[in-house]
């Protein structure tokens, strides 16, 4: 299976999907090619979630089994949530849509809750908790290399606190399901 994942902003957000990504096809024991779009780059939800950019990838990637769009969610502000369902009843049997509360950042940001000082509940609250709280956590680890430190603060991701984060991000789960129930091979 050709998985494509189509994120708002490759250039960061590449080093904490894919993994994730990976990670879900091998609990399901799905053999899956994961790769992020990087052509055309895209750059904001905006665009992401265009019906008519949407359209374009889909079109110009005859050979790929599954896009996923993995955006934020943003507290809903743009309609996102909505923008999304609309996206997946255009392309019922290419695409799955799924918005990281509030943005992917929290994703990376489950897998430290030791470096955490303030309740779960509150992070997964904030409509801007890349700037509140994802940003001091990369300064504590150091932003060299990829991502900006993302690839390294990812490298927390191992079977031991994979449950971990699915609990504490549901919408990875669901994608899960999701990914589960998919027919296509």
């Amino acid at each position: 299976m050709k998985v494509l994942i189509v994120p708002e902003d490759p250039t960061h957000d590449q080093y904490i999907l894919k993994p994730i990504v990976e990670r879900i096809f091998k609990d399901l024991a799905r053999t899956a090619r994961v790769e992020v779009l990087f052509d055309p780059h895209l750059r904001g939800v905006d665009q992401t979630l265009s019906r008519e950019m949407v359209r374009e990838i889909i079109n110009d990637n005859a050979m790929i089994n599954l896009f996923l769009i993995v955006v934020d969610r943003d507290c809903n502000r743009y309609r996102n949530e909505e923008r999304a369902r609309d996206r997946e009843r255009e392309h019922p049997d290419r695409l799955i849509a799924c918005l990281a509360f509030e943005e992917v950042e929290v994703w990376m940001l489950a897998l430290h809750p030791k470096r955490i000082r303030v309740p779960w509940k509150s992070i997964r609250e904030d409509c801007d908790p890349k700037e509140r709280y994802c940003d001091p956590m990369l300064d504590e680890l150091g932003r060299d290399g990829p991502g900006g430190g993302r690839k390294k603060a990812m490298r927390s991701l191992t079977g031991s606190n994979w449950p971990g984060l699915l609990k504490r991000c549901p919408e990875i789960a669901l994608l899960k399901q999701r990914i589960a129930a998919w027919p296509g091979e």
